[in-house]
């Protein structure tokens, strides 16, 4: 509904835009030379209901516009943020997390722009060209032709011009990335606590410096082909309607059409001039949007590795039997699991995926039994504990808990099941209590005092500045 009302808007606009140049030729043909005052008084308040009018429809279109272009960015946003959310724990063991950020930020306002934007452009130049040019030729078909001889002008440039932002705008767009890349790792408290005690800041301020001033340099790049082209467009629309007024003078000399036919024809030429540069542009923003849209896309058509299979059941109080039946297990090729663009270039990640991590591994918990798993460090104790939880497939045998292989569960009830404690505890820059409910957000502020006290850290809580309310920092720094 939005889409046909802005579509609407500027169907009309264009229409209305028609107006003036033909209440000028009616002024300039008729109400003067009579000199009929009452006339010229008509037409020019005429002329300003049409100028309210316009401007009220401008409005009008803009709060369509940006209704459109906002829900474009909400929808494109949520997508995106559910999709990362359902890739498997291997998309992030190799994915920069600054440059997916910039895809949720960065690229949907400029894949937003492009259709708000150009499709309001598009549409509106379209129909100011057609309806001028049918008015132009209802007046003088032989003006009108001198008129079109530049469109080519307009149109062959704007083909290699267009190719050029593209790569410009792709350029610009993954040196963005990587440098918010390197703001997110760099200004999180471990980050900052890295760089602070090896005394790296100059070194980071210039790296951060050199991809600052190729973006400046692209950007500077991008504004000259831009601003080059359109004032040689707009060079040749003035020549255009100079071509009108000289050979429409002459036609006037000659009695072949009046004074107020070469006005609306000088008036309706910038229009017609106007709508072809409109269209010129839209094409070059087309070709750079296009990127965005590639780089928005590319992560919401992304293969998820690891989902429910068809059939799916819960599982529903589980006695805790747990089963490795011969498994072995090697790490999934980045191919299958991640986008190359999100990966730092050039750099090998993670294990090699032709080496088995874990190799005919069995195992038999019972329910309430406890096992410690001993090893050296990349042995696979981790990587058991993930595979349990199904955050990775196994490579062959199966994984069972109460005899029902994991994959056969549906995620969210595998996961409730599961009670994991990582190596690295992350915390949310929240309250204790947030942090705490996030496992179980219906947890009540008994239980949650009751979970702390078996975890023997209530009094350490309670002595916060403001208890289970204090705010712990990101990752929880401000605990230690």
């Amino acid at each position: 509904r939005s889409i046909l009302g802005f579509l609407a808007t500027i169907l009309v606009s264009s229409v209305i835009a028609l107006v003036p140049p033909l209440l000028f030729r009616l002024i300039v043909d008729e109400a003067i030379p009579d000199a009929d005052k009452r006339r010229i008084v008509f037409l020019t308040v005429i002329l300003v209901i049409v100028a309210v009018g316009d401007a009220l429809l401008q409005i009008v279109q803009r709060w369509y516009s940006a209704r459109i272009g906002e829900g474009l960015i909400y929808d494109l946003r949520v997508a995106l943020f559910d999709k990362v959310q359902s890739m498997p724990i291997a998309f992030f063991t190799r994915t920069q997390t600054g440059a997916l950020i910039s895809r949720l930020n960065n690229d949907v306002v400029g894949a937003q722009t492009a259709v708000t934007g150009t499709l309001g452009s598009v549409v509106s130049n379209v129909v100011i060209f057609t309806t001028t040019l049918v008015a132009m030729l209802a007046l003088e078909w032989r003006l009108t032709l001198l008129a079109l001889v530049v469109l080519p002008v307009f149109i062959v440039p704007a083909k290699r011009v267009g190719a050029r932002l593209q790569e410009i705008s792709r350029e610009q767009m993954g040196l963005n990335a990587s440098m918010n890349t390197q703001m997110t790792e760099r200004f999180n408290v471990s980050g900052a606590l890295l760089v602070k005690l090896f005394g790296r800041h100059k070194e980071e301020t210039n790296a951060f410096g050199s991809r600052a001033s190729r973006v400046r340099d692209i950007g500077v790049t991008a504004a000259m082909y831009g601003r080059v082209f359109f004032v040689a467009l707009g060079l040749v629309g003035a020549l255009g309607a100079v071509a009108i007024y000289g050979v429409g003078a002459f036609m006037v000399v000659s009695g072949g059409i009046t004074i107020g036919t070469l006005v609306a024809m000088a008036a309706f030429v910038q229009r017609i001039y106007q709508p072809l540069t409109g269209l010129t542009n839209a094409r070059l923003e087309v070709l750079t949007a296009l990127v965005s849209f590639e780089r928005v896309f590319e992560v919401l058509d992304a293969p998820v590795a690891i989902t429910d299979r068809m059939g799916a059941v819960d599982i529903v109080n589980p006695r805790g039997e747990i089963e490795f039946e011969n498994v072995s297990f090697r790490y999934p090729p980045g191919s299958s699991v991640s986008i190359a663009s999100l990966e730092l270039a050039g750099v090998m990640q993670g294990t090699d995926p032709d080496v088995d991590v874990l190799k005919s591994v069995s195992l038999k918990i019972a329910p309430g039994e406890t096992v410690a798993l001993v090893g050296a460090s990349g042995s696979g104790k981790t990587t058991l504990a993930m595979l349990l939880a199904r955050l990775y497939d196994v490579t062959s045998g199966a994984v069972r808990i109460d005899s029902n292989d994991v994959r056969d569960l549906t995620s969210t009830s595998l996961r409730a099941a599961i009670g994991v404690v990582s190596q690295d505890s992350h915390m949310f820059h929240e309250s204790v209590k947030s942090n705490l409910l996030y496992a179980r957000p219906d947890a009540t502020q008994e239980q949650i005092v009751d979970a702390c006290q078996a975890a023997k850290i209530h009094e350490v809580i309670a002595a916060l500045p403001d208890g289970y309310d204090t705010i712990v920092g990101e990752r929880g720094y401000r605990l230690s």
